[in-house]
């Protein structure tokens, strides 16, 4: 089995990362590497963003490694695209709490400061659609009991591993989940290294 990389995508104001960041590194004790694949998503457009993550995922492949990305929040619906744009090569997907369904609940002001992400969660829409059954079921979507951010209706993918956490609130749910789901979640995508080829 070739080793497990694991890219990271953050959500909405991820010019503040350093806590986030510390959580991702504690993966290395689950034998995997990872990367964090900042957004900056209140800074440019989203075409630039998506190709950051599409070369970290190409480089990881031509170094001989399984892919698989994690996105939380806004980064789900940026894992997902990415994701349809290389099903081919990723493993598998990990999305936390992340708002993947129905842009048009997105408010004016979530629009006008992070215009990528307004974007990136239209972008889903589509991409979404072209994932067929066996693809869909590579993705794992994880929410909280009570998310005050995103709801049920927003994180639940049809045809994917849909699974509720006991947590409360938006930013305990990725932190708990970047820190103690990860065990769990791993362990999901090594099944899919293992699990046969469409």
């Amino acid at each position: 089995m070739k080793p497990l990389h694991l890219i990271y995508v953050p959500g909405l104001g991820d010019q503040k990362i350093a806590v986030q960041a510390k959580l991702v590194a504690t993966w290395k004790h689950h034998n995997v590497s990872y990367e964090l694949c900042q957004m900056n998503w209140a800074d440019g457009e989203w075409a630039p963003k998506l190709e950051k993550i599409l070369k970290a995922i190409d480089t990881a492949v031509a170094n001989g490694q399984d892919v698989a990305l994690v996105g939380a929040s806004a980064g789900g619906c940026a894992v997902v695209t990415a994701y349809a744009a290389r099903q081919d090569v990723v493993t598998g997907v990990v999305v936390i709490a992340g708002k993947v369904n129905r842009p048009q609940t997105v408010g004016h002001g979530y629009k006008s400061k992070n215009p990528a992400f307004w974007t990136a969660i239209n972008a889903a829409q589509p991409a979404l659609a072209s994932l067929g059954p066996d693809k869909r079921s590579k993705i794992l979507s994880r929410r909280g009991l009570l998310d005050e951010v995103v709801l049920p209706s927003d994180n639940i993918i049809a045809g994917a591993v849909n699974r509720v956490t006991p947590s409360i609130g938006h930013v305990i749910t990725i932190g708990s989940q970047l820190l103690l789901g990860a065990s769990s979640f791993i362990k999901f995508l090594r099944k899919q290294q293992t699990a046969p080829k469409a």
